[in-house]
Order: structure tokens, then C-alpha cells, then sequence
């Protein structure tokens, strides 16, 4: 899949990467951003993890 990192402070940008990697990058890069997240909608942890991860997804049509 290709991943472009939903905050706005990050440059990640990937192309052909796996979702448990961009997992990782979340976890490793942005751990109190999700964890505000959490806190603030009053979700669990790995929601607030997968929705980073659905928003950041790119679709290219060919």
C-alpha cells in the first residue's frame, strides 16, 4: 500500500510498504499523538492506531 502520515508535522511518505510497517512508524513516531487521540474521543488505543492508518492510506488510480 502507499502511506502518506496523516500529521501534519511528519513527511513520511512510502510507496509499496506494508500496513504492520507503517503500524510501526506510527507507534515508534507518534505514540502521544495516538494516545491524545485516545484520550480525547474516549476510544481504545489500537482504534485510534487503525483510523491514523485508514486516513493515511493512498490510493493512486491508474
Amino acid at each position: 500500500m502507499n502511506f502518506r502520515c496523516v500529521f501534519p508535522s511528519c513527511n513520511y511518505k512510502e510507496n509499496d510498504v506494508f500496513e504492520d510497517d507503517f503500524l510501526q512508524h506510527l507507534k515508534e513516531e507518534h505514540c502521544d499523538e495516538i494516545q491524545e487521540i485516545s484520550i480525547k474521543e474516549n476510544i481504545p488505543i489500537n482504534m485510534a492506531e487503525m483510523i491514523a492508518v485508514s486516513n493515511s492510506k493512498v490510493f493512486i488510480n491508474s
